[in-house]
């Protein structure tokens, strides 16, 4: 879509292959055009998008332990080290998607809750509404359910200088107007750009539709309560953390309260919401970092050096499964498992052995060790699942083809969802065609020296370009074949 709106020099409304596309707000593509602005285009700095904005989530991740305890520096500086380890986080934080920069979003409105609820008045509102504002420009009103709950909740989290429930009603709204004035902006020209059609799915459809009609990923009210044991890894597992826990009554402390609440009530919100993935809890993982983070500053006494060992036992177990995973049956179906190789496990068993003995030598469980573990595995595993199984994720093989097709006249279709996936990748100039796969037959015969593109379960033989496609296979066949085509 970034690709289409440099083409198209339309940065209101973008464009998937050729159609206006209404599913998210478009800020995440002005920012890859903003470094194509400096750099030109490139396929370097549209990856950089989203590093940035998670090493942004740590320097206001910084900022908001530093305001929540002024007094405790030790917070701030461990926060984000526990943040940058929590697998949840540090899995999505390389990617290129919208919730890593919806997260930068949300940090910055609860920073301006903050501030409004000590005093800051109406520059903390301001500050509130400029992240709502840029929420609902990254992606959409969902930003509200990350971040309302809590500001309505003041009254459970903030100190003895409580605000007036009138003046903190006013500001709440003041913010929200502030944010949708901010996204308005944006929003009402577009919907003129694009039509009436694209005017109510971005006003009214992409929001509505989504969090009470959808049916998309909609799953059981419970499923992420399945998942929390992985979003909690490997703070949550502590032992330390839940002997801090249980010496101090944090319940006192109104910054402990705060990020209780915040994450609490997400999870609440988008339980109940029907449609979830797992990275829509993202913007909540700074919570949990911060409330981790001020129980570890705590100094418990160890009472053994076995419960510290618990972190290197678990990262051990991470390693020894990694070794086992392509030998167990139901994992072994997948072909990226079967690709992989034994040193992505040893290398990750070699980093918990050193984990273990320094933790053993020191006597304690240093957090900042153990998030350096963490974060080591997670890359070493990047590199290795990337290095297996790459050849599977990069389509440009089939990609330049097209390109070469478009270049030379040669008819060429996708038969079947396409989703924009070869454009910029061949530096497709205009949208290559689309038909379902039913139609198949007739398109070549209205074009029988052209060719169709498809994504299928199996590798067929004999055709003109075959490439494995994650756990699919994409065909580029000639149309005199087109009666092979098995499209997904």
């Amino acid at each position: 879509m970034a690709w289409e709106m440099w083409l198209r020099g339309d940065f209101l409304v973008p464009h998937l292959n050729g159609a206006s596309y209404s599913h998210k707000p478009p800020l995440l593509f002005w920012l890859m055009q903003a470094g194509w602005a400096v750099f030109g285009v490139n396929d370097w700095w549209p990856r950089l998008v989203g590093p940035l904005a998670a090493l942004a989530n740590l320097v206001l991740l910084r900022r908001l332990a530093q305001a929540l305890w002024p007094e405790r520096r030790g917070v701030a500086g461990l926060a984000p080290w526990i943040l940058i380890s929590t697998l949840l986080w540090t899995l999505f934080a390389s990617s290129t998607m919208f919730d890593v920069l919806l997260t930068d979003c949300v940090l910055l409105v609860l920073l301006g809750v903050l501030a409004a609820a000590r005093g800051g008045g109406w520059q903390a509102w301001g500050l509130a509404g400029l992240g709502l504002g840029l929420g609902i420009l990254a992606k959409g009103p969902v930003v509200l359910l990350h971040v309302l709950p809590t500001a309505v909740a003041v009254g459970f989290w903030a100190d003895r200088r409580r605000p007036t429930y009138s003046n903190w009603s006013l500001g709440v709204i003041g913010a929200v107007l502030v944010g949708a004035a901010l996204a308005l902006s944006w929003a009402i020209p577009a919907a003129q750009a694009g039509g009436e059609e694209y005017g109510r799915a971005i006003l009214w459809h992409q929001t509505a539709d989504r969090t009470v009609g959808t049916k998309i990923h909609t799953r059981s009210p419970f499923w992420y309560l399945l998942f929390l044991p992985l979003f909690l890894f490997p703070w949550g597992y502590a032992p330390q953390f839940w002997r801090n826990l249980r010496a101090k009554r944090l319940g006192e402390d109104a910054g402990a309260r705060f990020c209780l609440i915040w994450f609490g009530a997400t999870f609440v919100v988008f339980s109940a919401v029907p449609s979830k993935q797992i990275h829509y809890l993202l913007p909540a993982m700074p919570a949990f970092a911060l409330f981790a983070a001020r129980v570890w500053d705590e100094s418990a006494q160890v009472r053994s050096r076995y419960s510290e060992m618990v972190i290197p036992g678990l990262l051990l177990a991470v390693g020894a499964f990694l070794l086992a995973m392509p030998t167990i049956p139901g994992l072994a179906k997948w072909s990226w498992v079967r690709a992989l190789q034994a040193d992505w496990g040893a290398s990750v068993l070699l980093i918990a052995g050193g984990l273990g003995l320094w933790t053993w030598h020191r006597q304690r469980l240093s957090p900042f060790a153990a998030a350096a573990a963490v974060v080591l595995s997670v890359a070493i595993g990047f590199v290795c699942f990337f290095r297996d199984n790459g050849a599977a994720y990069d389509l440009s093989p089939t990609a330049r083809q097209v390109k070469n097709f478009a270049d030379t006249g040669v008819p060429c279709a996708y038969a079947g969802n396409y989703q924009g996936q070869l454009n910029f990748l061949g530096k497709l100039t205009r949208p290559l065609p689309v038909i379902p796969a039913e139609r198949a037959k007739a398109w070549a015969a209205e074009h029988p020296d052209g060719y169709l593109v498809s994504l299928e379960n199996q590798p067929p033989g004999g055709e003109f370009l075959v490439q494995r496609h994650r756990e699919y296979w994409l065909v580029v066949r000639r149309a005199d074949r087109v009666g092979e085509i098995k499209a997904l």
